[in-house]
């Protein structure tokens, strides 16, 4: 009698590297019985993310399309992996159900980042971008209803969500260390051409500056640099990067780096 319970591949996280796990296996493996274990129902496309500041109408235009999963015969089960029988080669959620595997992919994705030393970073109006439906819903609301609105780093997703932002006309200021934004995914002369473009939409750019704090009693009332200089802002968004979110994978036994998981030459 076949083990309803038991698949070939199962895959933990339901996010763009999870999806795309399953969809390559499927084409790859068309013969396998493949699971992935998701932590929400709505999952939102990562990448399109900034742009639900103003562009896309509603979360629910940004959502992963995973009908094209199950439609092709993957099983998708919304419930939180806690745990790993790296033995028994289970995976145990927290409902108490668990999975037998054959080969298990970990997609658990990243999580925003927030220095310690920002002071003030768990005011009321201070997000991070998470990835998350209801915490991006939150954020979306918040920067609609905002007018002074304080971005912190002037990365990718800093510098989409800016600009963005200037399409309904909000007062956006970029805060990033670094002389110039995206320093570190373009060369000096491509940063300078993309600032220019940033300050033609009417948003403002601080470069080479730090935030010592956010301030405000119990909601963000605006920024202070390391200089003393205050940014007033009714909206603080901090986009500084993200971390692995190794939580699972150091619960199991994994051997961890200073970036992630260790993986071998495969």
């Amino acid at each position: 009698m076949k083990n309803e319970n038991k698949y070939d591949i199962v895959i933990v996280g339901g996010s763009a590297s999870g999806f795309t796990a399953a969809h390559t296996a499927r084409m790859l493996y068309k013969d396998k019985s493949i699971l992935l274990v998701k932590s929400e129902g709505k999952t939102l496309i990562p990448c399109a993310i900034p742009y639900l500041a103003a562009t896309l109408e509603s979360c629910d235009k940004d959502l992963m399309p995973y009908a094209l999963l199950t439609n092709q015969g993957v099983k998708v089960v919304i419930d939180d992996v806690v745990n790993v029988d790296r033995n028994s080669k289970k995976v145990i959620t927290a409902s108490a159900n668990s999975y037998e595997y054959e080969k298990l992919i970990l997609a658990t994705g990243s999580l925003p980042f927030v220095p310690s030393s920002i002071e003030g970073a768990n005011l009321k109006n201070v997000f991070k971008v998470h990835k998350r439906y209801e915490e991006v819903e939150a954020l979306q609301k918040a920067l609609r209803n905002a007018n002074k609105i304080v971005i912190i780093g002037g990365g990718f997703i800093g510098v989409e969500l800016a600009d963005d932002l200037s399409n309904i006309k909000k007062d956006i200021t970029i805060v990033e260390m670094l002389p110039h934004c995206l320093l570190l995914n373009f060369g000096e002369e491509f940063a300078i051409k993309a600032e220019e473009k940033l300050k033609q939409r009417g948003i403002k750019i601080i470069t080479g500056r730090t935030v010592k704090m956010i301030y405000g009693k119990e909601k963000a009332e605006g920024v202070e640099l390391e200089n003393g200089e205050k940014i007033p802002a009714d909206v603080v968004v901090v986009s500084i990067g993200y971390r692995p979110n190794i939580e699972l994978a150091k619960k199991i036994g994994l051997r961890i780096g200073d970036y992630g998981v260790l993986v071998d030459e495969f």
